[in-house]
């Protein structure tokens, strides 16, 4: 356990970060290509006092609400991205105009009350004269993604969101196993058309079962 004032110190200096826009993250060169796309974990207030529920329908019912005010929130600040909450870490996926707005576009997800992480999978704008060719591409890439999902059992149980910008392919959500999280991105990267695949799948892995104590056992 930290001190308090060692605790407060670090508490003020993260908040600061995040709140005067300081960059926390690279910009990230697309091989072979001029554009810029910004990919990025960034913390919220995971150490900010706050009641925590873990698992059951109280949980899921949060995850709504947060991820309903993030929606809100980014639209009323003129931010048109996807986004996307699970277990409290938000996800933000789409197009930018430039590194400010992706700035600020995690600078405005992280007021939102609830949100414990940002991770954020921005690409460049489409030019104009291209914009509705390639949102028209991404749409038909999306649905055939989606039809792949939902026509196999390999994947019952699991809660996926499917994203793709530019031709790339985003998977948020969890998974059962490692084994549905392996055949998802497997069915992903089969889709012919798409640059690549992204994968922010977390796997629900059960708690391993608690021994009973040694002694306690002996003591009976």
């Amino acid at each position: 356990m930290l001190p308090e004032k060692t605790y407060m110190a670090a508490l003020a200096v993260l908040l600061s970060a995040l709140l005067a826009g300081c960059a926390l993250y690279p910009a990230v060169q697309v091989a072979g290509g001029a554009m810029t796309g910004y990919d990025a974990v960034v913390m919220a207030d995971e150490y900010l006092p706050r009641d925590n529920v873990d698992g059951g329908s109280l949980r899921i019912v949060r995850d709504v609400q947060t991820e309903r005010r993030l929606r809100e929130r980014l639209e009323l600040n003129g931010l048109h991205l996807s986004a996307h909450v699970f277990n409290g870490k938000a996800y933000l996926v789409g197009q930018v105009q430039s590194r400010n707005v992706a700035d600020y576009a995690i600078r405005t997800a992280a007021t939102v009350d609830g949100v414990k992480t940002i991770t954020c999978k921005f690409y460049p704008a489409a030019p104009p004269r291209t914009a509705a060719r390639d949102a028209a591409r991404d749409e038909l890439l999306l649905k055939e993604l989606r039809g792949r999902f939902d026509e196999t059992k390999r994947l019952e149980g699991a809660d996926l969101r499917v994203e793709v910008i530019r031709g790339h392919a985003v998977l948020i959500g969890s998974a059962r196993d490692y084994h549905q999280k392996t055949a998802a991105l497997a069915i992903a990267s089969e889709v012919n058309g798409l640059a690549d695949v992204v994968d922010y799948i977390t796997v629900n892995t059960p708690a391993e079962p608690v021994s009973p104590d040694k002694d306690s056992v002996a003591g009976k």
